[in-house]
């Protein structure tokens, strides 16, 4: 119970990533709130209330895991799309993030946790520009406001975030459009990336969470303004 009177905002929690990580915060005795769309992010908050059994007061930890992944190629898919990625993946970080800053510098001290991706740091291999895009977006985020609290005189808020690789959870397992035609996000991974990625496997949404947690421990107090691959060693190779 590392993180006991710690309060938890996590943005996406009702599946994949978002749920790993909100029960992996609840496991280390922190009070987590649960947001989502829809019936989902009930669940998660239900299994959090139990695991933590109590509620606290002020904001600790920010993670913004709440995320979208359109496929398609940038002449083809619609405006609409590419707009509704960006709002969603990089907008909806920075409207998370304006949301609970106030009340962290009010305090003086907090944690922000991005999720953005290894896309956020390559161009991919087509078919995904808008997410690409994007999530490049949320780690320059991450980055330009981790300095720009530094120079306001805000060292005690840290602000990090997590690219994950391919992961088995969400996104990750979804059905994707290819140039081969739709196809699960683990066909893919099989057929085109496991040769790329040094450990051969998917990264498991508690490795994320795991991720997650340390960088909200007192531990990683001296870590802000980085891009923490989780990707069995994908960028590197």
């Amino acid at each position: 119970m590392r993180l006991e009177d710690h309060a938890v905002a996590i943005t996406g929690a009702g599946g994949g990533i978002g749920r790993a990580v909100a029960l992996a915060f609840a496991a280390e005795g922190a009070g987590v709130v649960a947001a989502d769309l829809g019936e989902r992010a009930d669940a998660v908050a239900e299994a959090v209330r139990r695991a933590c059994g109590r509620e606290f007061g002020g904001l600790d930890v920010l993670v913004t895991c709440a995320g979208l992944g359109t496929a398609g190629l940038l002449l083809e898919q619609e405006e609409s799309e590419w707009t509704r990625v960006i709002d969603v993946n990089l907008n909806g970080t920075y409207r998370a993030i304006r949301a609970a800053l106030p009340q962290m510098m009010t305090r003086r001290r907090g944690r922000i946790i991005t999720i953005a991706s290894v896309l956020g740091k390559m161009g991919g291999y087509g078919f995904v520009s808008a997410y690409v895009a994007s999530k490049h977006g949320v780690v320059g985020l991450t980055r330009a406001l981790a300095s720009e609290l530094g120079s306001q005189g805000y060292p005690g808020i840290t602000v990090n975030a997590i690219c994950p690789g391919y992961v088995r959870a969400g996104m990750g397992v979804a059905t994707q459009a290819t140039k081969a035609g739709p196809m699960s996000g683990t066909e893919i991974f099989e057929r085109y990336y496991k040769r790329l990625v040094p450990q051969r496997r998917m990264i498991e949404a508690e490795e994320i969470a795991h991720a997650a947690v340390f960088l909200a421990l007192p531990e990683s107090a001296g870590i802000t303004g980085q891009a923490l691959n989780v990707d069995g060693g994908f960028v590197t190779s």
